[in-house]
């Protein structure tokens, strides 16, 4: 069955109203009846089958008439900084950031950005990558759709917003004596429910960066001899971090 992602003020009485781009994807793409079957997601990890009822111009509408037992998040909640990348370079890292249940994503405005957005761009383009999140979360089977933003911060405001994280990383391309596997046995009881990294631009991270970061609680880790694309770079730190304390 199809999955949609609707608010939950829009189920209500075991009835749901779909509105928007969903009202033309049901009716004219997928070209579905009165009475077939769809699933609907709450994004706060509730999910119903749904039949519908009524098919109009501007709102879908249909019945409950299951509830759908299902948790596809990670058990650990990773937020990831990602410093800005030209071009469309950002949308990729979006979808497969989301693919690989990631909790919510920032990109960050760091000194060796190529990329930088004027304020009246910063809107428009948080809200394609949300957008583009919200299709991952539907392609990936996530219950979930992880937020992007809020805004494009400066590292300062990132660092405020992750303070609490019982990790802290800094993925720099210089660092040599400090992998992911070495972390764990670093931790001093292994329990890591949050974890905080930053991943560069193209350009990679300023000295000055890497010492403010790394005064503010940061732990520098390395990925290897090789310079990963930023692109490639933020899904690896990724599939690592689930691997090791997630579920891949």
């Amino acid at each position: 069955m199809r999955r949609f992602f609707v608010p939950p003020e829009q189920i209500e009485d075991a009835r749901v109203v779909l509105r928007g781009s969903d009202v033309n994807h049901i009716r004219n793409v997928l070209r579905l009846q009165e009475g077939d079957r769809i699933v609907v997601l709450d994004g706060q990890g509730r999910q119903f089958e749904v039949r519908l009822t009524s098919l109009g111009n501007k709102e879908v509408t249909g019945d409950v008439v299951a509830t759908m037992a299902m948790d596809t998040e990670s058990p650990v909640r990773i937020v990831m900084g990602q410093g800005i990348i030209k071009g469309n370079g950002f949308d990729s890292v979006v979808r497969r950031a989301v693919e690989l249940g990631v909790h919510q994503i920032l990109p960050v405005q760091t000194k060796r950005c190529v990329a930088r957005p004027k304020k009246q761009e910063e809107s428009k383009k948080l809200e394609r990558w949300q957008r583009i999140a919200e299709e991952a979360a539907k392609q990936s089977g996530r219950s979930r759709i992880p937020e992007v933003g809020p805004g494009i911060p400066a590292l300062d405001v990132f660092c405020d917003h992750v303070k609490d994280a019982d990790l802290k990383l800094l993925f720099w391309e210089n660092e040599t004596a400090t992998r992911v596997r070495d972390l764990a046995n670093q931790s001093s009881d292994g329990n890591v429910e949050t974890i905080a990294f930053l991943a560069g631009p193209e350009g990679g991270w300023d000295p000055e960066e890497t010492a403010w970061l790394t005064g503010q609680g940061f732990q520098s880790v390395g990925l290897g001899p090789r310079i990963l694309r930023a692109e490639s770079a933020s899904l690896v730190i990724l599939s690592l971090l689930q691997q090791q304390w997630g579920d891949l």
